[in-house]
């Protein structure tokens, strides 16, 4: 991708609002996993107006929606609600991934907050099986989470119904070997929940106790991983959901298995350079959404709170990156890559 001119303002942005502030201590996160030995002391919290700043830069070049933090449980963010109004003022979406214990206010308030905003909602979960999801997500209750979920899933039947707004909701999660006998399990229970779409990513290595949960690890690896996409579209091809669709698949391929060192083949592009952005709790411009020491690799591209978002966005150092991405090491290995065929889905993720 070779580029000259300037970039189109980018579709859709992540805010980091809240980073430190999560109930759960999932085992692949980068930030609270019981493995992170070097957790960070200080309360890392987004000013609001930062959001506000640049929102309000961005709405009239087309900026499409939003998405508050992914580091940590969007919903603990104590300007929430101010995110909502905001979001509304301009008739954007909220794009949101949460961990499905729908803190403070409960899955039945939050959903009819949410959902008539939403484009997608994205609730993390790695296990068909109690034993599984609670290894995984360390501190989650598993009955109580398929609870919040059916709960969810009946308040956005109610808002199609009424034609406020068509949400989705995603079934998300982080493929390792730990849950790989489950996730044909997990795809069946989306369908019989009637959930819209089945999306994972394959672990990042973000801890050393996690390297033999990778599923990239090695050619028995990749070739487990491959048979069980395989199984994954044939259930999702002969299963009719409750509204006569299809589950869709989401970031789910094959690897080549000639793959080595986690290096991606090359027809698998960056989904995001020149089309997302990250701004991090402190207002730094994340050019995405790798863990934080492989993403500093790439460079520092600024902070809004000392330039104009724009300036950033059109900065000689990122039309750099764009240009010569693939040659960075953390773009080889990066697990967020997908088939050029494929990239037009990622408008609509």
């Amino acid at each position: 991708m070779f580029i000259k001119e300037k970039l189109k303002v980018p579709w859709r942005i992540t805010f980091d609002t809240n980073p430190d502030q999560c109930n759960l201590h999932c085992m692949m996160c980068e930030e609270h996993s019981k493995y992170n030995f070097n957790k960070h002391k200080d309360f890392r919290v987004m000013e609001f107006k930062t959001i506000k700043e640049v929102v309000q830069d961005l709405v009239n070049y087309g900026l499409k929606e939003i998405i508050p933090s992914t580091m940590g449980e969007p919903l603990l963010y104590d300007k929430f609600i101010d995110l909502i109004n905001l979001v509304k003022s301009y008739n954007l979406k909220m794009n949101l991934t949460t961990n499905g214990t729908f803190p403070r206010l409960g899955a039945e308030k939050w959903g009819k907050l949410i959902l008539p905003i939403i484009s997608d909602i994205k609730i993390s979960i790695n296990g068909a099986s109690k034993c599984i999801n609670e290894q995984i997500m360390e501190g989650i209750n598993f009955e109580k989470e398929i609870s919040n979920i059916k709960k969810f899933i009946n308040i956005r039947d109610d808002i199609r119904q009424k034609a406020i707004n068509f949400p989705t909701i995603t079934f998300q999660a982080t493929f390792m070997e730990k849950n790989l006998d489950e996730i044909l399990g997990l795809l069946k229970l989306a369908i019989e929940l009637n959930i819209d779409r089945f999306k994972g990513h394959h672990l990042w290595i973000t801890h050393p106790e996690l390297e033999n949960q990778s599923l990239l690890k090695d050619k028995e690896s990749i070739k487990k991983w491959n048979k069980t996409v395989e199984k994954m579209k044939r259930i999702a091809d002969t299963s009719i959901l409750k509204n006569g669709k299809k589950i869709k698949l989401d970031n789910i391929y094959s690897i080549s298995n000639n793959s080595k060192n986690n290096i991606f083949p090359e027809n698998f592009i960056c989904p995001f350079l020149g089309r997302e952005a990250w701004i991090a709790w402190d207002g730094t411009f994340n050019v995405c959404c790798a863990p934080d020491y492989l993403r500093r690799t790439l460079g520092y591209f600024g902070n809004v709170k000392e330039m104009n978002f724009m300036e950033l966005w059109n900065s000689d150092s990122y039309r750099h990156l764009i240009n010569n991405w693939g040659t960075y090491q953390v773009c080889k290995q990066c697990n967020m890559r997908r088939p050029l065929k494929n990239l037009g889905e990622c408008l609509n993720e």
